[in-house]
């Protein structure tokens, strides 16, 4: 068994580094996997068997509402030119990875994997969020039309070590994390965008990498499963946490003038426990405490400035 994983400097491609060192691990300089030349070169180079396709165009709030259609075309571009090289060089297992902000339909509350068409995504980030969409049914069109076993996770927010830290541009914790350490640093207000009343769920990314290589080696079906460590959180809560993790005891300002998103946003499996009855996720103060640690010891410190970025 070959395991070729795209998107290998990213988050989630980093964690998996740990638990499968012996695979090969794509990043950007490899290949331009929105050139289907490069994507083909990239898979007949290394004749994976296996693939974890977890590469994308990914962004905080901010750029999604300003690049949505960027978004929507490059992931497409990219997901598709993966299962074209995938499927022509022989790849029989694939697993990819959705996001909540493909589902729709938010005000029915809690939403399961049978509501992933329901209702239209959040237009602040509608491209991102339709791309996956496709995904999901490309995997399954292709699983069907050649006998192939092409499946995906759905994670709710990924954080943790080798997280986008940009102040602008990162995603929810590590952007606060960030800001959080700035704050401290400089004797000032931690700013916090939108009133801190939006709901969101997150999840320590190391759970999901051993989900993801669990569910690779099992033969489930090509349905996408849910990936949701709790009920979610109230952003001014999680700040709370952040800034206990972070040991900061300054004031905090809302900026109600600032994108916070969609109000809520929760998704809860009806298929997880049947499946991964036993599985123990990290808890969130946990996470966040192992998160900034490594930090404080990669980031904080080699830069002392107000930008620091990992991609």
């Amino acid at each position: 068994m070959s395991l070729l994983v795209t998107g290998g400097n990213g988050l989630l491609g980093q964690a998996l580094r740990e638990l499968c060192p012996s695979a090969v691990f794509a990043a950007r300089r490899d290949a331009d996997l929105t050139d289907l030349s490069q994507t083909r070169a990239l898979f007949t180079r290394h004749k994976p068997s296996q693939v974890i396709h977890a590469a994308a165009l990914v962004g905080g709030v901010k750029r999604n509402a300003e690049k949505n259609a960027d978004f929507a075309l490059v992931n497409s571009q990219i997901n598709a030119n993966v299962l074209t090289a995938s499927r022509e060089t022989g790849v029989t297992r694939l697993l990819s990875f959705l996001a909540s902000c493909a589902f729709g339909g938010w005000e029915k509350g809690k939403l399961s994997e049978d509501d992933l068409y329901q209702g239209a995504p959040y237009d602040g980030n509608s491209g991102y969020g339709y791309s996956k969409r496709m995904l999901d049914v490309e995997l399954r069109l292709i699983s069907r039309q050649y006998g192939v076993h092409y499946s995906s996770l759905t994670p709710v927010s990924m954080y943790g070590p080798y997280d986008n830290w940009d102040l602008e541009d990162g995603h929810v914790v590590s952007a606060l994390i960030h800001r959080c350490y700035l704050a401290k640093r400089d004797g000032k207000a931690l700013d916090v965008w939108g009133k801190g009343e939006a709901v969101r769920q997150f999840i320590f990314v190391k759970d999901v990498a051993r989900l993801a290589l669990e569910t690779l080696r099992r033969n489930d079906d090509s349905e996408t499963m849910i990936v949701a460590a709790g009920g979610g959180i109230a952003i001014k809560d999680l700040v709370s946490e952040v800034a206990k993790a972070m040991d900061f005891r300054g004031p905090v300002h809302f900026d109600a003038a600032k994108p916070e998103g969609q109000k809520i946003k929760v998704l809860e499996s009806r298929i997880f426990k049947s499946r991964y009855p036993d599985f123990e996720f990290t808890p969130l103060d946990q996470g966040l405490r192992f998160t900034v640690d490594w930090f404080l010891k990669n980031i904080a410190q080699e830069t002392g400035k107000t930008e620091a970025s990992v991609q």
